[in-house]
């Protein structure tokens, strides 16, 4: 190929902005001007992430607008809920794809607009570069960084496929028409349908988020919380707000409080976007202001330095009172005794406050066990003193000769009050049960299994349900039997988690307890679902309980009722009508104020806010102070909705990124260097180290692969359509306006020859070569990926010795990219100047 007029290293030649003193420059020592140019090629790498960022801040704000809906369910109840205006997978494959892509992308559009249309070799090799380096040298990191032995799956893995299958379609389709279709001619109709490639993306990827394809779709309902980008349904919020409840057990927490508590550890749990990581990733760079995410063992105090002071101020004034004792029964107040036995002994526990000596008074009255005939009547006090916790009532068992039914009698606490209480004060005491019953046995039988109860109910938040079975009718010898869950509406490991085995009552036992793990599910929808349990196959010498009629039974079932917690429920709703007013400000990645941008550009900031910056927070600062301080003033990304933020940054990107490519230029020119080598390397790498830290940190701290993966492919894919698809559409109308011109001839003598007409030229040589051997790379690698979720069940981390084969394997591909794409690249200079 031709060319024509000076290099942009040479005198007379230059970029858009550089050389910053002209010709002068283009005289100095060329081992200077390289390290310069290097130096200022990292400088200006880490102001176009700084920028970017502030571009993806302002595209959040417009992306988290919200909208009420009112839904009316089955019983006529409406309910408003808020939903997302951009879908989430739209939102991502546009506005934010744009934002971390808008280095590239502008850097192709800048080289083809600013250089009279002629195609260079920095855009489209920096998009091809930066596309091996995501998909090759950050997969590989992502793999590595699980801890050992855990490992993350792709939860939406339609729209992982989508974008993946689109991000290899789009290479295929370049080598298409660089090496095939019309070689080294980009035509009109070729650029048009590499543009309108994007959306059609975006649409598919909708349908398949949308459950178009299968019955399978995300949720858009619920309450929205807009701290990094997050969102969660009623009933993740229900565990919020359960989890904090546990928390403070004893307070009476003002809704007011619980709602802040609620949105700040809604920050830390809702799923993260992209942008997200992104901003957090430079920040880490450059010594700015994290993201917070707080502790998932604590609250997160940082995120409201009031919160405590409030949630002390917000206790009612009942539980400001002096604490109480808290008295009651042991084993819930249910006890049972052979007539055999001399005495039933009943066990009285105290709890809360232990510092005070306290007495409970107490009295047995009949049931159908009568005192002087099955028992002797009872009744006096017991005294607590400091610290004691249990106290013990020995109750006499009158035997008889007489075979007889059970029979019971009761043990009732009568009074309780503090010792040395004054007339007219409270009693300083609580009685949660104040009855126990003792039920007394035929001592000359087996026994006879029964369920202390046929139905019993629990709700969804409780983390277990205990069922009591029973041996009536007799205690003598060791006898046993079989228990067992069984599905009805509930299910096993949705709902609740299966159990079974035998039980083994010992000579005299009397009760034992199966204990049922239920799923904490913290349904928000009203639900009632039941699950089964059986007691089957009894030993020879005890029965299962008769019927009514006196049949005996092969299987006693008793029915277990899981219903959701309507108070909970309750507490919910009232709570997202306070959420929207919730103060979150330190919480946001956007800006309200210039005051606060500027304080924020001259403030060095650490990992964690508590403590002081460390070496690097500084240094990462000091480097970055003057792009903090001029992008100080893109207009706070609160205002106009984050509109004018997003043009003003937009065209500050633009300015950096030609000066990227001017450096980028220039280094590659004093180097011997070819631009297409300079663009895989330095440049692919240079822009993409932001989104190698938010993948990084995605990867590690997110429960699924989404974000991480998800950030890799959907890069990729818009790259080529925006990237490529816009100068190159722009290239054609211009060429196909103007026809063959004497500079085209002079640049492109022989393509002059096979199109007389002229048109946007792409020479295929090299960069034809470059997307082949990339075509091949990554599609060894997607099959690895798929190969890994088939076999293994996950495609990140697992056992160390896979995840760091799978690692080395995606690090040898790509190395072996840039070998193969600087030979050639190194070849046709070789040639050229023969």
């Amino acid at each position: 190929m031709g060319g024509s007029g000076p290099l942009i290293c040479e005198p007379g030649g230059g970029g858009l902005f550089l050389p910053l003193f002209g010709d002068a420059e283009q005289h100095w020592d060329p081992k200077l001007r390289a390290a310069l140019y290097f130096a200022g090629l990292l400088w200006t790498f880490l102001g176009v992430a700084i920028v970017a960022d502030i571009f993806m801040a302002a595209i959040e704000q417009v992306t988290s607008k919200t909208r009420p809906i009112t839904v009316t369910n089955k019983e006529g109840t409406s309910k408003i809920y808020h939903v997302q205006v951009w879908n989430g997978t739209v939102a991502n494959l546009t506005l934010m794809a744009l934002g971390s892509s808008a280095p590239e992308i502008l850097l192709a559009v800048i080289e083809v607009t600013s250089h009279n249309f002629f195609s260079g070799d920095l855009g489209p090799s920096t998009i091809v570069g930066s596309a091996a380096y995501n998909l090759m040298g950050i997969l590989a990191v992502c793999i590595l960084v699980i801890p050992d032995g855990e490992t993350r799956s792709i939860e939406q893995y339609g729209v992982f496929l989508t974008t993946a299958s689109f991000s290899i379609l789009a290479y295929l389709w370049l080598a298409y028409i660089l090496l095939f279709s019309s070689p080294s001619i980009v035509e009109l109709w070729e650029g048009l349908v590499t543009f309108f490639a994007f959306p059609v993306l975006v649409g598919l990827a909708y349908a398949v988020d949308s459950g178009m394809f299968s019955r399978k779709a995300s949720n858009q309902r619920g309450f929205v919380i807009g701290l990094g980008g997050g969102r969660l349904d009623e009933h993740e919020m229900t565990k919020i707000v359960t989890d904090i409840k546990v928390r403070f057990p004893y307070e009476q927490i003002s809704k007011e409080v619980l709602a802040e508590l609620v949105a700040h550890e809604a920050s830390r749990r809702a799923p993260k976007s992209r942008m997200y990581w992104r901003i957090n990733g430079t920040r880490q760079i450059t010594g700015g202001k994290r993201v917070i995410q707080s502790d998932g063992n604590k609250l997160d105090e940082e995120a409201n330095p009031m919160v405590n002071k409030r949630l002390s101020s917000s206790i009612s004034v009942d539980e400001t009172k002096a604490p109480k004792s808290i008295i009651a029964f042991s084993s819930g107040g249910k006890y049972s005794v052979s007539e055999g036995d001399p005495f039933v002994t009943v066990t009285i526990l105290r709890s809360g406050e232990l510092n005070k000596a306290v007495l409970v008074s107490y009295k047995t009255h009949d049931g159908t066990a009568e005192a002087g005939r099955d028992y002797e009547e009872s009744s006096g006090t017991v005294r607590f003193e400091k610290g004691e916790v249990h106290k013990q009532i020995k109750v006499r068992i009158i035997d008889d000769d007489e075979p007889e039914t059970d029979e019971h009698f009761f043990v009732k606490i009568i009074g309780a009050e503090v010792a040395g209480r004054l007339v007219g004060k409270s009693s300083g005491v609580m009685v949660a049960l104040s009855q126990a019953t003792v039920t007394v046995y035929d001592n000359d039988l087996g026994g006879t299994f029964s369920f202390e109860t046929e139905k019993i109910s629990t709700k969804d938040t409780r983390a277990e349900v205990i069922l009591r079975v029973l041996r009536r009718e007799g205690n003598k010898g060791r006898v046993s039997v079989d228990y067992s869950t069984h599905d009805g509406i509930a299910l096993n490991g949705y709902d609740y988690q299966a159990v079974s085995g035998r039980l083994h009552f010992e000579d005299k036992e009397l009760v034992k307890e199966i204990k049922i793990q239920i799923v904490p599910t913290s349904a928000y929808d009203d639900k009632e679902e039941v699950f089964y349990v059986h007691l089957t196959n009894p030993s020879e010498n005890a029965t299962l309980e008769k019927t009514a009629t006196g049949q005996t039974q092969k299987k006693l079932i008793s029915t277990v009722v899981i219903i959701n917690d309507m108070e909970l429920k309750q507490e919910v709703d009232s709570i997202a009508n306070i959420l929207p007013s919730i103060n979150t400000d330190k919480l946001q990645v956007g800006t309200t104020l210039y005051y606060e941008q500027f304080t924020e550009a001259f403030t060095v900031r650490g990992e964690d806010p508590a403590a002081p910056p460390k070496f690097w927070d500084y240094v990462g600062h000091a480097a970055t102070f003057p792009w903090k301080v001029l992008f100080a003033v893109c207009p706070p990304t609160m205002m106009c909705d984050g509109l004018a933020s997003f043009i003003v940054a937009l065209m500050l990107i633009g300015v950096v990124t030609a000066m990227i490519g001017d450096l980028a230029g220039l280094l590659g020119c004093v180097m011997g260097m070819p631009d297409a080598v300079t663009a895989i390397t330095l440049v692919a790498l240079g822009t993409s180290l932001p989104d190698t830290f938010a993948s990084l940190a995605s990867a590690k701290a997110e429960p699924t692969a989404d974000s991480s993966l998800g950030n890799v492919t959907g890069s990729n894919s818009v790259n080529v359509f925006l990237g490529l698809g816009m100068p190159w559409t722009l290239g054609a109308l211009y060429w196909g306006k103007m026809g063959m011109t004497a500079e085209w001839a002079e640049r492109y003598p022989d393509l002059a020859i096979l199109y007389p007409n002229g048109g946007f030229a792409v020479p295929a040589g090299d960069l034809g070569y470059s997307v082949t051997v990339f075509t091949v790379c990554a599609m060894t690698v997607l099959v690895i990926m798929t190969l890994r979720r088939k076999i293994l069940g996950y495609e990140l981390g697992g056992h160390t010795v896979t995840k760091r084969l799978t690692a080395l394997t995606f690090i040898g591909l790509w190395l072996t990219y840039i070998g193969l794409s600087v030979m050639k690249s190194l070849d046709s200079v070789s040639e050229s100047r023969r």
